[in-house]
């Protein structure tokens, strides 16, 4: 009986972990009202490297482009300034929101440790969701295993939150104004 109640216990402690399906889903569902366009976005919150270095995404113009929604996924090419080598992959997988992060170079050819990124955790609701790094981010990269990634749509406000959390502490976000869609360049 105890055996069992270990494992009740344990299956609880997993399911709990993870986010519903529904809220994946749903939120796949939210963002894919925006799409079929771009969005201009800002850097609102910066605190990544030393504070003398440059930093691409400290002051950029940047945007995101909602171009490629389905059902289990959705392909968000996100510019920084002229730099288009980055892509947002937000899919279902085993019924769970996956976030990855493909980095390309300008011939197409894939990054070291690309494709790095989490799956959503049990905090997820249909506007937002927080993505701890996944095993496979880990392995590439252990110095990882602290980043939390967060995507949320604010609907009231018409804006897209992008954000990186290191440590629980807020390291980056970038805003978009989902008020201004502009058209796929």
């Amino acid at each position: 009986m105890k055996k069992l109640s270990i494992l009740f216990a344990a299956l609880f402690l997993l399911y709990s972990c993870e986010a519903a399906p529904d809220t994946g889903r749903e939120f796949l569902e939210n963002l894919s009202e925006y799409c079929g366009y771009s969005y201009e976005g800002r850097t609102t919150e910066f605190s990544l490297g030393a504070a003398d270095e440059e930093h691409p995404l400290e002051d950029p113009r940047m945007l995101m482009v909602l171009e490629e929604c389905t059902e289990d996924e959705i392909r968000i090419p996100f510019y920084v300034d002229e730099d288009r080598s980055r892509t947002w992959i937000l899919q279902m997988r085993d019924d769970r929101l996956h976030l990855s992060h493909d980095h390309r170079y300008p011939d197409g050819t894939e990054y070291d440790q690309n494709m790095y990124g989490g799956y959503s955790d049990a905090r997820g609701t249909g506007l937002k969701h927080y993505f701890p790094a996944d095993d496979f981010t880990i392995t590439e990269r252990p110095q990882r295993n602290i980043n939390v990634w967060t995507m949320e749509i604010d609907p009231e406000d018409e804006k897209f939150y992008y954000r990186l959390y290191l440590e629980d502490v807020l390291r980056f976000e970038a805003t978009f104004d989902l008020s201004d869609p502009r058209p796929i360049p």
